[in-house]
Protein backbone atom coordinates (compact mmCIF):
# COMPACT_ATOMS: atom_id res chain seq x y z
CA UNK A 1 0.00 0.00 0.00
CA UNK A 2 2.82 2.39 0.86
CA UNK A 3 4.56 1.61 -2.44
CA UNK A 4 1.35 2.37 -4.36
CA UNK A 5 1.02 5.72 -2.61
CA UNK A 6 4.61 6.61 -3.47
CA UNK A 7 3.99 5.61 -7.09
CA UNK A 8 0.80 7.71 -7.22
CA UNK A 9 2.57 10.75 -5.80
CA UNK A 10 5.36 10.31 -8.34
CA UNK A 11 2.83 10.25 -11.18
CA UNK A 12 1.21 13.43 -9.85
CA UNK A 13 4.57 15.18 -9.81
CA UNK A 14 5.22 14.15 -13.41
CA UNK A 15 1.78 15.40 -14.48
CA UNK A 16 2.34 18.65 -12.61
CA UNK A 17 5.69 19.11 -14.33
CA UNK A 18 4.07 18.49 -17.73
CA UNK A 19 1.37 21.01 -16.87
CA UNK A 20 3.97 23.64 -15.99
CA UNK A 21 5.80 22.89 -19.25
CA UNK A 22 2.56 23.42 -21.16
CA UNK A 23 2.03 26.69 -19.26
CA UNK A 24 5.46 27.83 -20.44
CA UNK A 25 4.41 27.22 -24.06
CA UNK A 26 1.12 29.14 -23.81
CA UNK A 27 2.55 32.67 -23.87
CA UNK A 28 4.77 32.31 -27.00
CA UNK A 29 1.98 30.45 -28.81
CA UNK A 30 -0.57 33.13 -27.95
CA UNK A 31 1.81 35.89 -29.04
CA UNK A 32 2.37 34.34 -32.48
CA UNK A 33 -1.36 33.72 -33.04
CA UNK A 34 -2.19 37.31 -32.05
CA UNK A 35 0.57 38.67 -34.28
CA UNK A 36 -0.78 36.78 -37.30
CA UNK A 37 -4.35 37.98 -36.74
CA UNK A 38 -3.27 41.59 -36.29
CA UNK A 39 -1.24 41.50 -39.50
CA UNK A 40 -4.15 40.15 -41.55
CA UNK A 41 -6.59 42.76 -40.28
CA UNK A 42 -4.21 45.68 -40.79
CA UNK A 43 -3.19 44.51 -44.26
CA UNK A 44 -6.83 44.74 -45.34
CA UNK A 45 -7.12 48.28 -43.94
CA UNK A 46 -3.96 49.36 -45.77
CA UNK A 47 -5.25 47.87 -49.03
CA UNK A 48 -8.45 49.93 -48.70
CA UNK A 49 -6.48 53.12 -48.00
CA UNK A 50 -4.11 52.79 -50.94
CA UNK A 51 -6.24 54.72 -53.43
CA UNK A 52 -6.80 57.58 -50.97
CA UNK A 53 -3.13 58.38 -50.46
CA UNK A 54 -1.97 58.17 -54.06
CA UNK A 55 -0.58 61.38 -55.60
CA UNK A 56 -2.40 62.29 -58.78
CA UNK A 57 -1.38 64.42 -61.71
CA UNK A 58 2.22 63.21 -61.99
CA UNK A 59 3.66 61.26 -64.90
CA UNK A 60 3.50 58.14 -62.76
CA UNK A 61 1.01 57.98 -59.90
CA UNK A 62 2.82 57.34 -56.65
CA UNK A 63 1.96 56.86 -53.03
CA UNK A 64 2.85 59.52 -50.50
CA UNK A 65 5.85 58.52 -48.34
CA UNK A 66 3.83 58.35 -45.10
CA UNK A 67 1.56 55.70 -46.58
CA UNK A 68 4.49 53.82 -48.10
CA UNK A 69 6.09 53.56 -44.64
CA UNK A 70 2.87 52.14 -43.21
CA UNK A 71 2.44 49.72 -46.11
CA UNK A 72 6.04 48.53 -45.93
CA UNK A 73 5.66 47.73 -42.25
CA UNK A 74 2.91 45.19 -42.93
CA UNK A 75 3.53 43.78 -46.37
CA UNK A 76 6.92 44.59 -48.01
CA UNK A 77 9.31 41.91 -46.82
CA UNK A 78 12.12 40.70 -49.09
CA UNK A 79 10.82 38.15 -51.56
CA UNK A 80 12.59 34.83 -51.93
CA UNK A 81 12.72 32.64 -55.05
CA UNK A 82 9.38 31.94 -56.70
CA UNK A 83 7.77 34.80 -54.73
CA UNK A 84 7.89 32.93 -51.44
CA UNK A 85 8.77 34.46 -48.11
CA UNK A 86 11.66 33.00 -46.12
CA UNK A 87 10.46 31.13 -43.04
CA UNK A 88 10.61 33.08 -39.79
CA UNK A 89 10.67 30.01 -37.58
CA UNK A 90 14.41 29.50 -37.93
CA UNK A 91 15.12 32.94 -36.52
CA UNK A 92 12.60 32.55 -33.70
CA UNK A 93 13.30 28.93 -32.73
CA UNK A 94 16.31 29.36 -30.44
CA UNK A 95 15.20 32.60 -28.66
CA UNK A 96 11.72 31.17 -28.02
CA UNK A 97 13.21 27.87 -26.82
CA UNK A 98 15.45 29.69 -24.32
CA UNK A 99 12.48 31.74 -23.08
CA UNK A 100 10.40 28.58 -22.59
CA UNK A 101 13.23 26.88 -20.68
CA UNK A 102 13.71 29.87 -18.35
CA UNK A 103 9.94 30.17 -17.81
CA UNK A 104 9.63 26.46 -17.07
CA UNK A 105 12.49 26.65 -14.58
CA UNK A 106 10.79 29.58 -12.85
CA UNK A 107 7.42 27.84 -12.64
CA UNK A 108 9.06 24.63 -11.44
CA UNK A 109 10.98 26.42 -8.68
CA UNK A 110 7.93 28.43 -7.61
CA UNK A 111 5.77 25.31 -7.38
CA UNK A 112 8.11 23.80 -4.75
CA UNK A 113 8.41 20.49 -6.60
CA UNK A 114 12.21 20.61 -6.35
CA UNK A 115 12.33 21.56 -2.68
CA UNK A 116 12.94 18.26 -0.94
CA UNK A 117 14.57 17.92 2.48
CA UNK A 118 17.55 16.19 0.90
CA UNK A 119 18.14 19.28 -1.31
CA UNK A 120 17.83 21.90 1.44
CA UNK A 121 19.91 20.14 4.10
CA UNK A 122 23.23 21.02 2.45
CA UNK A 123 24.81 24.33 1.43
CA UNK A 124 23.68 25.86 -1.92
CA UNK A 125 25.33 29.19 -2.83
CA UNK A 126 22.28 30.58 -4.65
CA UNK A 127 19.84 29.87 -1.82
CA UNK A 128 22.16 29.97 1.21
CA UNK A 129 24.29 33.01 0.50
CA UNK A 130 26.77 33.43 3.37
CA UNK A 131 24.61 31.48 5.83
CA UNK A 132 26.74 28.44 6.70
CA UNK A 133 25.78 25.53 8.92
CA UNK A 134 27.73 25.57 12.17
CA UNK A 135 28.83 29.23 11.83
CA UNK A 136 27.48 31.83 14.30
CA UNK A 137 25.19 29.24 15.84
CA UNK A 138 23.30 28.44 12.62
CA UNK A 139 21.51 25.10 12.97
CA UNK A 140 20.36 22.81 10.16
CA UNK A 141 16.79 24.05 10.72
CA UNK A 142 17.94 27.65 10.37
CA UNK A 143 19.68 26.80 7.11
CA UNK A 144 16.56 25.14 5.71
CA UNK A 145 14.38 28.11 6.75
CA UNK A 146 16.78 30.61 5.21
CA UNK A 147 16.88 28.74 1.90
CA UNK A 148 13.08 28.48 1.82
CA UNK A 149 12.83 32.24 2.31
CA UNK A 150 15.31 32.78 -0.53
CA UNK A 151 13.17 30.56 -2.76
CA UNK A 152 10.11 32.65 -1.84
CA UNK A 153 11.93 35.85 -2.81
CA UNK A 154 13.10 34.26 -6.05
CA UNK A 155 9.56 33.06 -6.87
CA UNK A 156 7.91 36.45 -6.36
CA UNK A 157 10.63 38.11 -8.42
CA UNK A 158 10.01 35.62 -11.21
CA UNK A 159 6.26 36.33 -11.13
CA UNK A 160 6.89 40.08 -11.37
CA UNK A 161 9.32 39.62 -14.28
CA UNK A 162 6.92 37.25 -16.06
CA UNK A 163 4.05 39.74 -15.78
CA UNK A 164 6.37 42.41 -17.22
CA UNK A 165 7.26 40.02 -20.06
CA UNK A 166 3.58 39.50 -20.90
CA UNK A 167 3.01 43.25 -21.04
CA UNK A 168 6.15 43.81 -23.14
CA UNK A 169 5.32 41.10 -25.70
CA UNK A 170 1.74 42.34 -26.03
CA UNK A 171 3.12 45.79 -26.85
CA UNK A 172 5.39 44.25 -29.46
CA UNK A 173 2.49 42.62 -31.32
CA UNK A 174 0.38 45.79 -30.95
CA UNK A 175 3.16 47.78 -32.64
CA UNK A 176 3.89 44.88 -34.98
CA UNK A 177 7.60 45.00 -34.22
CA UNK A 178 8.03 41.57 -32.63
CA UNK A 179 11.44 40.07 -33.38
CA UNK A 180 13.67 37.29 -32.02
CA UNK A 181 15.44 39.95 -29.97
CA UNK A 182 12.13 40.55 -28.14
CA UNK A 183 12.21 37.04 -26.65
CA UNK A 184 15.90 37.33 -25.80
CA UNK A 185 15.20 40.63 -24.06
CA UNK A 186 12.40 39.25 -21.86
CA UNK A 187 14.59 36.23 -21.05
CA UNK A 188 17.44 38.50 -20.02
CA UNK A 189 14.97 40.62 -18.03
CA UNK A 190 13.80 37.60 -16.02
CA UNK A 191 17.35 36.40 -15.30
CA UNK A 192 18.60 39.89 -14.36
CA UNK A 193 15.64 40.51 -12.06
CA UNK A 194 16.03 37.16 -10.26
CA UNK A 195 19.78 37.55 -9.74
CA UNK A 196 19.35 41.15 -8.52
CA UNK A 197 16.57 40.24 -6.11
CA UNK A 198 18.44 37.28 -4.59
CA UNK A 199 21.56 39.44 -4.21
CA UNK A 200 19.55 42.13 -2.42
CA UNK A 201 18.01 39.49 -0.16
CA UNK A 202 21.38 38.05 0.89
CA UNK A 203 22.83 41.53 1.34
CA UNK A 204 19.89 42.60 3.47
CA UNK A 205 20.23 39.56 5.73
CA UNK A 206 24.00 39.99 6.08
CA UNK A 207 23.81 43.72 6.83
CA UNK A 208 20.98 43.30 9.32
CA UNK A 209 22.83 40.41 10.97
CA UNK A 210 19.60 38.57 11.60
CA UNK A 211 18.89 34.88 11.76
CA UNK A 212 15.78 33.90 9.74
CA UNK A 213 13.54 33.66 12.85
CA UNK A 214 14.39 37.23 13.86
CA UNK A 215 13.46 38.56 10.42
CA UNK A 216 10.10 36.83 10.06
CA UNK A 217 8.27 40.13 10.57
CA UNK A 218 10.02 41.62 7.51
CA UNK A 219 9.08 38.89 5.04
CA UNK A 220 5.93 40.53 3.66
CA UNK A 221 7.54 43.85 2.67
CA UNK A 222 10.52 41.95 1.28
CA UNK A 223 8.26 39.87 -0.95
CA UNK A 224 6.57 43.07 -2.17
CA UNK A 225 9.98 44.51 -3.00
CA UNK A 226 10.89 41.22 -4.72
CA UNK A 227 7.83 41.46 -6.99
CA UNK A 228 8.59 45.12 -7.79
CA UNK A 229 12.21 44.28 -8.59
CA UNK A 230 10.90 41.62 -10.98
CA UNK A 231 8.66 44.18 -12.67
CA UNK A 232 11.24 46.99 -12.54
CA UNK A 233 14.73 45.41 -12.40
CA UNK A 234 16.32 48.87 -12.55
CA UNK A 235 14.75 49.50 -9.15
CA UNK A 236 16.94 46.78 -7.66
CA UNK A 237 20.06 48.01 -9.42
CA UNK A 238 19.41 51.58 -8.27
CA UNK A 239 19.04 50.29 -4.71
CA UNK A 240 22.40 48.57 -4.95
CA UNK A 241 24.05 51.69 -6.38
CA UNK A 242 22.54 53.88 -3.66
CA UNK A 243 24.01 51.56 -1.02
CA UNK A 244 27.43 51.54 -2.70
CA UNK A 245 27.99 54.94 -4.42
CA UNK A 246 31.47 53.86 -5.51
CA UNK A 247 29.81 51.67 -8.16
CA UNK A 248 28.42 54.71 -9.97
CA UNK A 249 30.87 55.17 -12.84
CA UNK A 250 28.87 57.90 -14.62
CA UNK A 251 27.24 60.73 -12.68
CA UNK A 252 24.45 62.97 -13.97
CA UNK A 253 25.23 66.66 -14.29
CA UNK A 254 22.87 68.51 -11.93
CA UNK A 255 22.26 71.15 -14.61
CA UNK A 256 20.66 68.49 -16.81
CA UNK A 257 17.76 68.24 -14.37
CA UNK A 258 16.59 71.70 -15.50
CA UNK A 259 16.01 70.36 -19.03
CA UNK A 260 13.92 67.39 -17.90
CA UNK A 261 10.28 68.13 -18.64
CA UNK A 262 7.45 66.10 -20.09
CA UNK A 263 4.16 67.19 -21.62
CA UNK A 264 1.48 64.54 -20.88
CA UNK A 265 -0.50 63.38 -23.86
CA UNK A 266 -3.86 64.28 -22.31
CA UNK A 267 -2.99 67.96 -22.93
CA UNK A 268 -4.38 67.26 -26.40
CA UNK A 269 -8.06 68.17 -26.79
CA UNK A 270 -9.99 64.96 -27.40
CA UNK A 271 -7.64 62.59 -25.55
CA UNK A 272 -8.96 61.32 -22.22
CA UNK A 273 -7.55 58.77 -19.79
CA UNK A 274 -8.85 55.75 -21.71
CA UNK A 275 -7.40 56.98 -25.04
CA UNK A 276 -4.15 57.83 -23.26
CA UNK A 277 -3.98 54.27 -21.94
CA UNK A 278 -4.64 52.87 -25.41
CA UNK A 279 -1.99 55.02 -27.08
CA UNK A 280 0.52 53.95 -24.41
CA UNK A 281 0.28 50.44 -25.89
CA UNK A 282 1.98 51.88 -28.97
CA UNK A 283 4.65 53.63 -26.86
CA UNK A 284 3.11 57.06 -27.40
CA UNK A 285 3.59 58.39 -23.90
CA UNK A 286 3.93 62.16 -24.31
CA UNK A 287 3.32 65.04 -26.72
CA UNK A 288 6.67 64.60 -28.51
CA UNK A 289 5.86 60.97 -29.33
CA UNK A 290 2.48 61.98 -30.75
CA UNK A 291 3.85 64.96 -32.70
CA UNK A 292 6.24 62.76 -34.65
CA UNK A 293 3.83 59.83 -35.06
CA UNK A 294 2.48 58.76 -38.44
CA UNK A 295 -1.31 59.45 -38.36
CA UNK A 296 -1.90 56.81 -41.03
CA UNK A 297 -0.29 54.16 -38.83
CA UNK A 298 -2.33 55.41 -35.87
CA UNK A 299 -5.49 54.98 -37.94
CA UNK A 300 -4.47 51.47 -39.02
CA UNK A 301 -3.35 50.29 -35.58
CA UNK A 302 -6.00 51.92 -33.36
CA UNK A 303 -9.82 52.21 -33.48
CA UNK A 304 -9.69 55.99 -34.01
CA UNK A 305 -10.59 57.72 -37.28
CA UNK A 306 -8.13 59.30 -39.69
CA UNK A 307 -9.47 62.83 -39.11
CA UNK A 308 -9.16 62.33 -35.36
CA UNK A 309 -5.56 61.13 -35.54
CA UNK A 310 -4.56 63.93 -37.93
CA UNK A 311 -6.08 66.51 -35.56
CA UNK A 312 -4.28 65.03 -32.53
CA UNK A 313 -0.93 65.05 -34.32
CA UNK A 314 -1.48 68.63 -35.54
CA UNK A 315 -2.24 69.77 -31.98
CA UNK A 316 0.84 67.98 -30.64
CA UNK A 317 3.08 69.58 -33.26
CA UNK A 318 1.96 73.08 -32.24
CA UNK A 319 2.57 72.32 -28.55
CA UNK A 320 6.00 70.94 -29.37
CA UNK A 321 6.97 74.04 -31.38
CA UNK A 322 5.93 76.61 -28.73
CA UNK A 323 5.86 76.90 -24.95
CA UNK A 324 2.82 76.58 -22.71
CA UNK A 325 2.31 80.35 -22.27
CA UNK A 326 2.04 80.76 -26.03
CA UNK A 327 -0.23 77.71 -26.35
CA UNK A 328 -2.57 79.12 -23.70
CA UNK A 329 -2.70 82.49 -25.47
CA UNK A 330 -3.33 80.87 -28.86
CA UNK A 331 -6.20 78.76 -27.57
CA UNK A 332 -7.94 81.95 -26.46
CA UNK A 333 -8.20 82.90 -30.17
CA UNK A 334 -9.14 79.30 -31.18
CA UNK A 335 -5.75 78.36 -32.61
CA UNK A 336 -5.35 74.66 -31.72
CA UNK A 337 -3.27 73.04 -34.47
CA UNK A 338 -0.17 73.70 -36.53
CA UNK A 339 -2.44 74.42 -39.53
CA UNK A 340 -4.54 76.97 -37.61
CA UNK A 341 -1.47 79.15 -37.04
CA UNK A 342 -0.68 79.05 -40.78
CA UNK A 343 -4.25 80.05 -41.64
CA UNK A 344 -4.06 82.96 -39.20
CA UNK A 345 -0.80 84.00 -40.84
CA UNK A 346 -2.42 83.91 -44.28
CA UNK A 347 -5.04 86.54 -43.29
CA UNK A 348 -3.65 90.10 -42.82
CA UNK A 349 -6.44 91.07 -40.42
CA UNK A 350 -5.54 88.16 -38.08
CA UNK A 351 -1.82 88.84 -37.86
CA UNK A 352 -1.92 91.40 -35.03
CA UNK A 353 -3.82 88.92 -32.82
CA UNK A 354 -1.30 86.22 -33.75
CA UNK A 355 1.64 88.49 -32.85
CA UNK A 356 0.01 89.34 -29.53
CA UNK A 357 -0.42 85.64 -28.67
CA UNK A 358 3.08 84.55 -29.75
CA UNK A 359 4.76 87.51 -28.03
CA UNK A 360 3.09 86.92 -24.67
CA UNK A 361 5.38 87.02 -21.58
CA UNK A 362 7.26 83.83 -20.72
CA UNK A 363 6.64 82.68 -17.13
CA UNK A 364 7.75 79.82 -14.91
CA UNK A 365 4.19 78.59 -14.49
CA UNK A 366 3.91 80.13 -11.01
CA UNK A 367 3.35 83.73 -12.00
CA UNK A 368 6.98 84.86 -12.16
CA UNK A 369 7.80 86.54 -15.51
CA UNK A 370 11.04 85.21 -16.98
CA UNK A 371 10.92 87.11 -20.29
CA UNK A 372 8.58 90.06 -20.84
CA UNK A 373 9.22 90.56 -24.58
CA UNK A 374 10.06 87.71 -26.98
CA UNK A 375 10.83 90.07 -29.84
CA UNK A 376 8.12 88.76 -32.18
CA UNK A 377 6.69 91.55 -34.36
CA UNK A 378 4.66 91.90 -37.55
CA UNK A 379 7.91 92.26 -39.48
CA UNK A 380 9.40 88.92 -38.40
CA UNK A 381 6.12 87.00 -37.88
CA UNK A 382 6.39 85.30 -41.26
CA UNK A 383 9.88 83.98 -40.47
CA UNK A 384 8.69 82.60 -37.11
CA UNK A 385 5.72 80.75 -38.64
CA UNK A 386 7.83 79.59 -41.58
CA UNK A 387 10.43 78.09 -39.23
CA UNK A 388 7.70 76.14 -37.44
CA UNK A 389 6.25 74.82 -40.70
CA UNK A 390 9.59 73.67 -42.11
CA UNK A 391 9.99 70.77 -39.67
CA UNK A 392 9.94 67.45 -41.50
CA UNK A 393 7.10 65.94 -39.46
CA UNK A 394 4.98 69.07 -40.10
CA UNK A 395 5.53 68.80 -43.87
CA UNK A 396 4.59 65.11 -43.75
CA UNK A 397 1.34 65.87 -41.96
CA UNK A 398 0.56 68.66 -44.41
CA UNK A 399 0.95 66.25 -47.33
CA UNK A 400 -1.50 63.80 -45.73
CA UNK A 401 -3.95 66.63 -45.03
CA UNK A 402 -3.86 67.88 -48.63
CA UNK A 403 -4.32 64.41 -50.09
CA UNK A 404 -7.48 63.98 -48.03
CA UNK A 405 -8.73 67.44 -49.11
CA UNK A 406 -8.20 66.57 -52.77
CA UNK A 407 -9.98 63.23 -52.46
CA UNK A 408 -12.99 64.91 -50.80
CA UNK A 409 -13.27 67.29 -53.82
CA UNK A 410 -13.84 70.27 -51.55
CA UNK A 411 -14.61 73.56 -53.29
CA UNK A 412 -12.12 75.64 -51.31
CA UNK A 413 -9.62 78.19 -52.70
CA UNK A 414 -6.60 76.32 -51.33
CA UNK A 415 -7.88 72.97 -52.62
CA UNK A 416 -8.57 74.41 -56.07
CA UNK A 417 -5.06 75.89 -56.20
CA UNK A 418 -3.52 72.56 -55.21
CA UNK A 419 -5.60 70.73 -57.81
CA UNK A 420 -4.53 73.23 -60.48
CA UNK A 421 -0.86 72.78 -59.58
CA UNK A 422 -1.19 69.01 -59.75
CA UNK A 423 -2.88 69.24 -63.13
CA UNK A 424 0.12 71.26 -64.30
CA UNK A 425 2.50 68.59 -63.02
CA UNK A 426 3.65 70.65 -60.03
CA UNK A 427 3.42 69.71 -56.35
CA UNK A 428 1.56 71.96 -53.88
CA UNK A 429 3.61 73.92 -51.42
CA UNK A 430 3.25 75.45 -47.99
CA UNK A 431 0.35 77.90 -47.58
CA UNK A 432 2.52 80.61 -45.95
CA UNK A 433 2.03 83.82 -47.98
CA UNK A 434 4.89 85.47 -49.77
CA UNK A 435 6.92 82.29 -49.95
CA UNK A 436 5.19 79.73 -52.11
CA UNK A 437 1.54 80.64 -52.68
CA UNK A 438 2.41 82.67 -55.69
CA UNK A 439 0.86 80.73 -58.51
CA UNK A 440 1.26 82.06 -62.01
CA UNK A 441 -1.76 83.36 -63.85
CA UNK A 442 -1.98 80.39 -66.16
CA UNK A 443 -2.22 77.94 -63.27
CA UNK A 444 -4.56 80.14 -61.26
CA UNK A 445 -7.04 80.56 -64.14
CA UNK A 446 -7.11 76.89 -65.02
CA UNK A 447 -10.44 75.26 -64.22
CA UNK A 448 -10.27 72.35 -61.78
CA UNK A 449 -11.25 69.00 -63.22
CA UNK A 450 -14.93 68.09 -62.85
CA UNK A 451 -14.29 64.56 -61.69
CA UNK A 452 -11.52 62.74 -59.93
CA UNK A 453 -9.93 60.23 -62.30
CA UNK A 454 -10.56 56.65 -61.39
CA UNK A 455 -7.52 54.91 -59.98
CA UNK A 456 -6.63 51.29 -60.46
CA UNK A 457 -5.63 49.69 -57.19
CA UNK A 458 -2.63 47.42 -57.41
CA UNK A 459 -2.82 44.12 -55.66
CA UNK A 460 -1.38 43.98 -52.16
CA UNK A 461 1.11 41.13 -52.01
CA UNK A 462 0.52 38.80 -49.10
CA UNK A 463 3.37 38.35 -46.68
Amino acid sequence: MFDQAIHFIGELRVLSALGLLGLSFILPLTIFIGRSNIKNVRQKIIADLESVFRIEGCEHDQLIPSFEFAAYKYRALPQGPENTQPSEWRAYFFPVLVFIMVSFSGFLTSSGMLLGKDRLDHFQPLFSGMTLYGVDGVTPVDLVHYQLQTVAVLSFTFFGAYVWSINYLIRRISNYDLSPISFLRVTGHIILACVTSVTLHHGYMDLAQMVPEGAVGDRVPELIVAFLVGFFPKLGLQTLLSRVPQLQVRRIDPRAQAFIREYPIDMILGIDSSIKFRLAEFEIEDVQNLATANPILLFVETPYGIYETVDWVAQAQLILALDLDQIEALRVVNVRTIFDIERFMARPESRPRLVQALNCPKTDGKGTVLLADRGITLENLESVVQAIGEDLHVQRLRQIWRNIELKLCLDLPQVNRDRALLSAGRLPRSPIPGRDMAVNDTDADREPPDTVPELVRTAVPAE
